[in-house]
């Protein structure tokens, strides 16, 4: 059997013409990290508008504040405060301490907050991730 041989720009030419099929995105989807995924997730996430829950009176607030303080669970406030958009807004933390009228939460990112308790709307336990 007799080879010929051929420039190798001719071969590579050849090759993506009649052998090659792109995959398309297909093929970028082994980079995604796992950190990626869940950015979008949060991303995503942060794009869903939460609906009011109903306001609880200020000793229903003080009382489910002292019983995630004392228990150390994560809770899920919502405020009297809303934002640009006219939309809630929301806090996720652990309750780590009270002042006076105040109480500080710890977030998720590790920083603390201080938030006046006429302020507060509504105090929920922190859904579970699945």
């Amino acid at each position: 059997m007799y080879l010929k041989k051929s420039s190798d720009d001719q071969l590579a030419q050849d090759f993506f013409q009649r052998d090659y099929q792109d995959r398309g995105m297909l093929k970028w989807g082994g980079f995604y990290l796992s950190d990626h995924t869940s950015a979008l997730a949060k991303m995503h996430a942060s794009e869903q508008v939460e609906q009011p829950l109903p306001e609880q009176t200020a000793a229903d607030v003080s009382e489910r504040l002292v019983a995630a303080w004392q228990s150390h669970r994560p809770v899920h406030l919502q405020l009297n405060v809303f934002d640009d958009n006219q939309t809630i807004t929301v806090i996720d933390g652990v309750v780590v301490g009270e002042f006076d009228d105040q109480i500080v939460i710890q977030l998720a990112s590790g920083e603390f907050r201080r938030l006046q308790l006429a302020a507060i709307r509504c105090v929920a336990p922190t859904k579970e991730a699945p």
